[in-house]
């Protein structure tokens, strides 16, 4: 986090345009645009913290590449911790240009008008492997569309269907009702297809990670929203007995029962089991639709107005009787976007983006597939020996080309070897489908890698982030060698340096002196009088004995315009003063013991400030240095230009 703070003020975005050059270092070349767009980006933050010309930038960006060709003279970047790093933050970069953002920002939209309705579905399911092959996807598929088909017709009904068919069994008993749910409560195809739908109809079958799903759309209601609420407990769960199961019932009863009678629902916690809201007066979490037990929400959120109550309701851990405090109406999408947006790149909703992306650059790159080529590659393979996991790549008498895109071809014999190393082992003959779906993921995997090696050059701002981090890392480490650490840990060269710049830290004239203030004029005098005669110990028993608040005392060395009474004694010899009346009436009595002339402050008060000078210093030889080593030539003609524009 350092690392990335400090790239980030030291070195901001650059335009690399093919514009004139401004100057080269050594074998670098600076474009004027290049430089224009770091002036033009801080310039309103150096205003404000330190003002500088546009020469004085100029000079700053020089010395800047001047130690960037030192890294890389270093070669620095050829470290395997450099190329760790930096591939990382590359990566992390790379991500929003390898997906279709503007899908992102429709699925932020799109959840959010979702979660302003709940619905209610039921459903069919087939279950099929998410990596199925398409013959068995495809099995499935036509036996759920032949029982839409005579749902619709009226042969069949939905609900016995899901009772008879469905492999969802928790579903299926209730003839496949799945009750309400929003956005997120479900995988994203499902979702979809409920949102969809009219109220009465069945969708086509819909592909899930689960199987195949016919679904039929019951209701739909506008947002429930969230509540808070407080409940009294009493605990009968599938464990208990039937006497316990029965006592929890008849005390949840009873507390309606005093409810009803007017008594408060608060006075009644006492008696709740649940003794993890005891504390909080009995309420939950807040919480929305499909996050408690059924029956408990069902109640919750029939409640209309904060303080109404429920009848007992009966959960699968025992016996309720809940109150309402608060119902919360769906948040704005401004406040919710934020979290919306992590959602959807959690969710599997997040490949619709990755999908319109890579069929994008198929269609970019003319992705083409030569078939007659691809037949012959799966012809290669042994499909028994495939399924034990034993197969290996066959010799080739020709590399044949099986697929192209843009300027790349992908070849028989990377086909081969990405199979072989994916083989199953399931004892099966592998099918030729099979293959054509390992194609499909390494054909993919070929154009998004050759995706992400263009970024730099299809899009400046990639581009300028990328040589941000990457100079930026390179400079940190490099000057944290070269200076940092070198001024943090010369004992010598600090202590050499404080000598030379010691009198620019320097103490004012100053005394030694302590200062009472009392309140009470005879407590002042006294205070002067065993001072004056040395008897200090008289001093401190009368502090002692004394209220803690009725004299107040400060010693050490005070400066000028640090006190006034002290100030006016400056020129006086050591000695005790005063008592002398101050404007609030107070008294003040003044020990001075010793005058100090001005004097440089030691090395320990100001170690901090002599190492960052040190450092400065260490800064300014290193540029000379890699000003001896590394030729600079500026484009004068370019230079005034640019200056001329500048200001």
């Amino acid at each position: 986090m350092k690392k990335l703070l400090w790239i980030a003020l030291v070195f901001a975005g650059v335009q690399l345009n093919a514009q004139e050059v401004l100057f080269t270092v050594g074998n670098q070349s600076i474009t004027t645009e290049e430089f224009k767009a770091v002036y033009e980006k801080n310039k309103g933050v150096g205003a404000a913290l330190d003002p500088k010309t546009p020469e004085e930038y100029l000079e700053l960006y020089i010395n800047f590449k001047l130690k960037i060709a030192e890294a890389y003279a270093q070669q620095r970047d050829t470290a395997a911790s450099f190329k760790n790093e930096f591939g990382g933050y590359r990566a992390q970069l790379a991500k929003p240009y390898l997906s279709d953002q503007g899908a992102e920002d429709e699925l932020v939209k799109q959840a959010y008008e979702r979660m302003e309705e709940e619905v209610r579905a039921a459903h069919i399911m087939i279950a099929l492997e998410a990596n199925a092959l398409p013959s068995d996807t495809l099995k499935a598929f036509k036996q759920l569309l032949d029982l839409r088909k005579s749902i619709l017709s009226g042969k069949t009904k939905f609900e016995d269907a899901a009772r008879e068919t469905s492999a969802d069994t928790w579903s299926a008993k209730n003839g496949g009702d799945l009750g309400y749910f929003t956005v997120f409560n479900m995988v994203y195809p499902f979702e979809s297809a409920a949102y969809e739908l009219e109220v009465g109809a069945v969708s086509k079958p819909v592909r899930s990670q689960y199987g195949y799903h016919l679904v039929k759309l019951l209701d739909r209601r506008p947002a429930s929203g969230a509540v808070r609420v407080r409940h009294i407990f009493f605990a009968a769960n599938g464990q208990s007995s039937l006497q316990e199961e029965q006592r929890a019932e008849r005390s949840a009863k009873e507390i309606y029962s005093r409810l009803e009678s007017g008594e408060d629902f608060i006075s009644l916690l006492e008696f709740s089991e649940d003794r993890k809201t005891k504390d909080a007066m009995g309420e939950l979490p807040e919480f929305g639709i499909n996050k408690m037990m059924p029956a408990f929400e069902e109640a919750a959120f029939a409640l209309q107005a904060p303080g109404d109550y429920s009848a007992p309701v009966q959960t699968s851990i025992g016996w309720h009787v809940i109150q309402l405090i608060e119902k919360k109406p769906l948040p704005s999408f401004d406040e919710l976007k934020s979290e919306l947006s992590k959602k959807v790149k959690r969710d599997t909703r997040s490949r619709v983006g990755a999908t319109r992306f890579m069929k994008r650059l198929k269609s970019e790159y003319d992705y083409t597939i030569d078939e007659r080529s691809l037949g012959r590659t799966m012809n290669l393979v042994d499909k028994n020996a495939f399924g034990t996991g034993l197969w290996e790549v066959p010799t080739l008498s020709r590399d044949r080309v099986v697929a192209t895109f843009a300027t790349e071809k992908i070849y028989q014999s990377e086909v081969l070897e990405f199979w072989a190393k994916n083989q199953n082992q399931s004892g099966e003959a592998v099918r030729v489908e099979f293959l054509r779906v390992l194609f499909n993921t390494y054909a993919n995997d070929r154009m998004m890698a050759y995706e992400d090696g263009q970024l730099e050059f299809k899009h400046a701002d990639f581009r300028n982030l990328v040589r941000e981090y990457k100079e930026g890392i390179l400079l940190f480490d490099l000057t944290q060698e070269a200076v940092w650490n070198k001024a943090a840990k010369d004992t010598a060269g600090i202590a050499k340096h404080y000598e030379l710049i010691k009198d620019e830290f320097r103490w004012e004239d100053r005394v030694l002196a302590t200062y009472w203030v009392s309140s009470d004029e005879k407590l002042a005098k006294k205070i002067a009088k065993w001072t004056a005669k040395g008897k200090s110990e008289k001093v401190q028993e009368l502090l002692q004995n004394e209220d803690a608040l009725s004299v107040a005392v400060q010693n050490g060395t005070f400066q000028r315009g640090d006190n006034s009474v002290i100030e006016a004694l400056w020129q006086q010899e050591a000695g005790v003063f005063g008592p002398v009346q101050l404007d609030n009436g107070s008294f003040a009595v003044v020990q001075i013991d010793e005058f100090i002339p001005s004097a440089p402050k030691a090395l320990n008060e100001i170690k901090g400030l002599v190492i960052a000078s040190y450092q400065d210093v260490l800064e300014k030889e290193w540029i000379s240095a890699l000003k001896a080593k590394f030729e600079v030539q500026v484009n004068e003609e370019a230079k005034a230009a640019l200056i001329r524009e500048l200001r």
